[in-house]
């Protein structure tokens, strides 16, 4: 696995070659889409090996054994989007790669929007891995502090330097 991201014919900010940002952002996309779908095969075959390690698995196998637990509940709608890219410095055994804000909005019984920051680094023929993954921010949307005008933004709240910051604290 490359340790470095290319940085060849950027043309994006923050070093980002436009081809990798967009093959990043879907990898991402798939992934979270896979874990709100609970399709754990196509998730856990998303990660690198040090992701599954760090789940506690060898394997993609054992990586579903762990996931594969009935819910606690299903939600009528799950939406899935992706925040912009921006470059992570390699961190702890995380090599350098594309860090990532993913949302899952969950809709009824009880509407809910879950926050991850994920470091994707490159895998084998121009793919793109989920190398780590790190909680951002729950928050219940009618339950947010203070009046509308008072509260942040959902970028605000998740923006790429809180990304960054997610990734070099785990």
């Amino acid at each position: 696995m490359a340790a470095v991201l290319p940085l060849s014919g950027c043309d994006d900010t923050d070093g980002i070659d436009a081809k990798d940002r967009a093959a990043a952002i879907e990898a991402a996309r798939s992934y979270e889409q896979a874990q709100a779908d609970r399709d754990w095969e196509a998730a856990c075959e998303a990660g690198t090996k040090r992701l599954l390690h760090s789940l506690g698995a060898d394997t993609v196998a054992e990586c579903i054994e762990i996931y594969d637990v009935p819910p606690l509940r299903t939600y009528s709608d799950v939406r899935v989007s992706i925040g912009e890219a921006v470059e992570v410095p390699s961190f702890g055994p995380h090599p350098a790669g594309i860090g990532l804000r993913a949302t899952i909005k969950r809709g009824q019984p009880d509407p809910f929007s879950s926050h991850t920051a994920l470091r994707l680094v490159p895998g084998d023929k121009g793919t793109w891995l989920v190398d780590q993954a790190a909680h951002l921010i729950a928050v219940e949307d009618s339950d947010a502090e203070g009046t509308d005008a008072e509260r942040p933004t959902l970028a605000e709240r998740t923006d790429t330097e809180a990304v960054r910051a997610a990734l070099e604290r785990k």
